[in-house]
C-alpha cells in the first residue's frame, strides 16, 4: 500500500521485533515499517521517517521527556498523525485517549495467542490509512480526540414520522422517548450493524454478549478486502453464531452473520419472507466502501419496522442518514455512547440528528438487541 509508513515505539526489544515481522508480514506489498526503542530515538526518527501512523507501547506514554509526559508531546511533534497505542491493562483506555492516542488496543498478556491481537491491530491501521487517503485530508490525533470524544447527557430526539430523501435528512427530528419491545407490533426479523475505527473491537464484544435465537445479522465494518474473510473467520470461532463473509445471493437466515467483504457495498432485497444479500464494488461513500449508509438504507427500504440498526464506534458520519432513515420507518435503533467508543465520530452523528432511539454503552448494547429482537 502506497505511502503506508509505519513507526513501532516499544521498549521491549523481543515483541518489537515480533511485532514488526507481524507487521511486514501481514501489510499490503510496499508498507514501510520502522521502529524506536526508546522516546528520543523516536523523536528523531519522525522527521527522517515521518509515518502516516504511529504504534506506541503504552507502558512509554508517560515517561517523561523534556519536563513533559511522552504521548503528549509525540502528539504535539507528530501532529495529525494517528497514534495506536496498546498495553497489557483493560482500563487504561481512557487515559490513552485523553492523552491524545487515536485508539487504544488491549495485547494479550505473555503467553496467550497473539494472533488475534496482531489482525485487529492490522486491520485499524489499514481502516485508518484508507479513510485518510480516501478523504485526501489528515484526520489527526489529539485534536480529533478531544473534539470527538464527549459524552452525551441528554436523551436522542426522535425522527419525523415521514421518510424524507437522504439529501434532505440533516435537520434533528421531533420524537418520542425510547420505544421499548413491547411498543413494535412487528417482530423483528432483520439486525444491521455498522462500525468503522475500533469497530472490530466492539463488534466482537456485542456478538459475545449475543445468544440465540437471533434473526439473521448483517454486517458493515469498514476494512479492507481480504481482512473481512479473517475478520469473519475469527467470529465465527469466538461468537455461539455461524458468521461467513457474504457473497451475492446469500440467504440470510436465523442465528447466522454476515460481514460485508472489503471493496463492495452490501446490500439486502426482500424475497417473500426472507432476505437476499447483495455484495457489488461501487462507489465509495463518505469515502468508504463498504458503506454503512448503504446497507441501512437498503434495509429500511426492505424491512422497515421489521429490522433494528445498531450503529457502533467510528469515524466521520457514514451510517447516520441510514440510521435515521430506518428509524422513520418504525426500525428500532441503538448507537454506542461517548464514554465506551473508541471514535464518537459516527455514532454521535446519528445521535445529532435524532436517527439513535437509545444510546448505550457497549456492554449494554447486547441485552438491549436481546431485548427487543427475542
Amino acid at each position: 500500500m502506497r505511502n503506508l509508513r509505519i513507526l513501532v515505539i516499544d521498549n521491549s526489544i523481543t515483541f518489537k521485533e515480533t511485532l514488526v515481522q507481524e507487521l511486514n508480514r501481514r501489510l499490503p506489498p510496499g508498507s514501510l515499517v520502522e521502529h524506536a526503542s526508546q522516546p528520543v530515538e523516536a523523536q528523531g526518527k519522525l522527521s527522517l521517517f515521518q509515518p502516516t501512523i504511529i504504534l506506541l507501547n503504552f507502558a512509554l506514554a508517560s515517561a517523561i521527556v523534556n519536563h513533559e509526559k511522552f504521548l503528549p508531546l509525540l502528539v504535539k511533534s507528530a501532529a495529525n498523525t494517528p497514534i495506536i497505542a496498546y498495553g497489557i491493562l483493560d482500563n487504561s483506555q481512557t487515559t490513552a485517549k485523553r492523552l491524545g492516542a487515536t485508539i487504544y488496543l488491549k495485547k494479550p498478556s505473555t503467553g496467550q495467542p497473539m494472533n488475534g491481537f496482531f489482525n485487529t491491530l492490522t486491520s485499524n491501521i489499514l481502516v485508518i490509512h484508507t479513510q485518510k487517503v480516501a478523504a485526501n485530508t489528515d484526520i489527526g490525533t489529539g485534536a480529533m480526540v478531544t473534539k470527538e470524544i464527549w459524552k452525551a447527557t441528554k436523551p436522542a430526539p426522535p425522527p419525523t414520522v415521514e421518510k424524507q430523501p437522504a439529501e434532505q435528512r440533516t435537520a434533528a427530528p421531533k420524537i418520542e422517548p425510547f420505544i421499548t419491545s413491547t411498543a413494535n407490533k412487528n417482530d423483528i426479523n432483520l439486525i444491521a450493524i455498522g462500525a468503522s475505527t475500533g469497530g472490530t473491537e466492539a463488534i466482537t464484544k456485542v456478538l459475545q454478549g449475543l445468544r440465540p435465537p437471533l434473526p439473521g445479522i448483517v454486517i458493515v465494518q469498514h476494512i479492507p478486502p481480504m481482512f473481512s474473510k479473517l475478520f469473519a473467520e475469527r467470529l465465527n470461532h469466538e461468537s455461539k453464531f455461524t458468521v461467513k463473509e457474504a457473497v451475492s445471493g446469500d440467504v440470510v437466515i436465523p442465528n447466522h452473520i454476515y460481514i460485508a467483504p472489503g471493496g463492495k457495498h452490501m446490500t439486502v432485497k426482500r424475497m417473500g419472507s426472507q432476505y437476499m444479500l447483495e455484495c457489488k464494488p461501487g462507489p465509495p461513500v463518505h469515502s468508504v466502501c463498504p458503506s454503512v449508509d448503504v446497507l441501512f438504507d437498503s434495509v429500511a427500504a426492505e424491512a422497515g419496522s421489521r429490522a433494528m440498526g445498531v450503529i457502533l464506534t467510528g469515524m466521520g458520519r457514514d451510517g447516520a442518514d441510514g440510521l435515521l432513515n430506518m428509524r422513520q420507518q418504525g426500525s428500532h435503533t441503538l448507537g454506542q455512547d461517548a464514554a465506551t467508543a473508541t471514535v464518537y465520530g459516527m455514532p454521535k452523528a446519528a445521535y445529532e440528528i435524532g436517527a439513535v432511539e437509545k444510546q448505550l454503552p457497549l456492554n449494554s448494547i447486547p441485552l438491549a438487541i436481546l431485548k427487543l429482537a427475542q
